[in-house]
């Protein structure tokens, strides 16, 4: 009798250690800072956030960690889950930001404000630790797209050679956010400007008498000391830069 009894509170210990742990309480991050994202008003402009899922951690039979960022939407809110899991089970933070839009005379001004974290901890035998993430980083650190031509009363062979000489070309582990394709193509070009990685895909023409220059970039965004990114200030200052390689 003695060893069914032991036999049935091991069977549910065991139950219970494929459950989750309770969660704890919200913490609230309204005492962080929001960011805020200035954009044009005559171009639409999409804001992507970094998402991912990845192994982190090999073992002799595959992958045994991985790590991932997911976005949703719920109430209006921007919902952030940083993840640690087996493909299976694991533990996350799970972040609310608040989403507001203001219009002013000539931008429009998205901001997003932490209000609040939620963890989990799925298991209860050596269980992933939930994972740390600073958020503000993260909302700060985005990438958008913009398109634009300019015309150059030089030939195409010679904008073409201008790139070369006076640009760098982009790093080949440069990846778009929500994708796992990593750029490798020789017409790629990359710059900074105002603390944001630009990569660019430079394509010419011939036009009229001289040519057509059409760039495709993808503006990577950094931290920013008053945490306002001035995506407006972004876009001229890299056209104003190609504009001034096409015309060396």
């Amino acid at each position: 009798m003695f060893k069914k009894v032991i036999t049935v509170a091991l069977f549910a210990s065991a139950l219970a250690a494929c459950k989750s742990t309770p969660p704890p309480a919200d913490v609230p991050l309204t005492n962080l800072p929001a960011v805020s994202y200035k954009l044009p008003l005559n171009q639409p402009i999409d804001i992507s956030f970094n998402t991912y899922d990845k192994c982190e951690s090999y073992g002799d039979k595959g992958c045994t960690k991985y790590g991932s960022i997911k976005l949703g939407n719920e109430a209006g809110n921007v919902i952030v889950e940083k993840r640690t899991h087996n493909g299976a089970i694991g533990s996350g933070a799970v972040y609310t930001i608040n989403e507001t839009t203001e219009r002013t005379s000539d931008s429009n001004i998205v901001t997003y404000q932490p209000a609040k974290m939620s963890s989990y901890q799925q298991g209860l035998i050596l269980p992933f630790p939930v994972p740390s993430m600073d958020i503000v980083d993260y909302l700060s650190n985005t990438q958008f797209k913009t398109k634009f031509e300019i015309d150059s009363e030089y030939p195409s062979q010679s904008v073409k050679a201008n790139f070369d000489r006076l640009m760098n070309k982009v790093r080949k582990n440069f990846r778009i956010y929500g994708s796992n394709s990593k750029l490798a193509l020789d017409d790629y070009y990359m710059l900074d400007v105002e603390g944001a990685k630009v990569v660019m895909l430079v394509e010419s023409f011939p036009y009229r008498n001289g040519s057509k220059v059409v760039v495709n970039a993808v503006v990577q965004t950094q931290k920013s000391n008053n945490n306002v990114i001035d995506v407006a200030s972004i876009i001229k200052s890299v056209e104003a830069k190609i504009a001034k390689v096409i015309n060396s």
